[in-house]
């Protein structure tokens, strides 16, 4: 993943924060998905210490994670627009500046669908395990969808690629053991409509 400074058109991230899950359907995308990172978060075993939020965008769900939180994003305007509520960090996931077993837990949400390669995913799953001593929740889309059939569909028609990139269950479960990570739950959003689904993990042992 290129490391070099990540630059969005200005005011992308304020419009971010205020908009994307304000209006339309975003309202209740927001409501499924912080639904989905408590219930998980509820199954997890939850040590003392530090979590992260990588990538955090402008925070929006740093305020479930137990406190302390770091926010990690290599967007610089984001962490602006997150506020000063947490500890900012400007940095790539595939790439994380702390040293093994820093966090007590893990977030990262919506990242792993705009990264098209196993490669580079098991790299960012590793830098997640690598960072952690307890649970990781990490999202992916799911191919086995009825939202990712539309993607598929459009695609064949020629149709511009949207960019995302939907996985089997499987592989992704495959992906995460590579990276050092055992799948404990797994919560869609929305089972067999939506892509979005959330995965709580913990390391592994052997």
């Amino acid at each position: 993943m290129d490391e070099t400074p990540y630059l969005r058109e200005k005011g992308y991230a304020t419009r971010y924060r205020d908009q994307r899950f304000h209006v339309g359907y975003g309202p209740r995308t927001d409501a499924r998905e912080r639904a989905a990172v408590v219930r998980l978060l509820a199954r997890a075993a939850n040590p003392r210490g530090p979590w992260l939020d990588v990538p955090s965008g402008a925070g929006r769900l740093s305020g479930l994670l137990p406190h302390p939180v770091v926010q990690v994003d290599r967007d610089a305007a984001m962490l602006v627009a997150a506020g000063q509520a947490h500890a900012r960090v400007c940095a790539s996931a595939s790439a994380l500046p702390f040293a093994a077993g820093t966090f007590s837990g893990v977030l990262c949400m919506r990242l792993l669908q705009h990264v098209p390669g196993a490669e580079e995913r098991i790299r960012i799953l590793s830098e997640l395990a690598r960072v952690t001593t307890g649970p990781v929740v990490v999202s992916f889309f799911d191919a086995f969808s009825l939202q990712s059939a539309r993607r598929m569909l459009r695609r064949l028609t020629g149709k511009k690629r949207s960019g995302r990139c939907a996985v089997s269950r499987s592989q992704f479960a495959g992906e995460l053991r590579a990276a050092g990570l055992e799948p404990v739950a797994w919560h869609a959003t929305l089972r067999f409509l939506g892509e979005q689904t959330l995965v709580l993990c913990r390391r592994r042992t052997d």
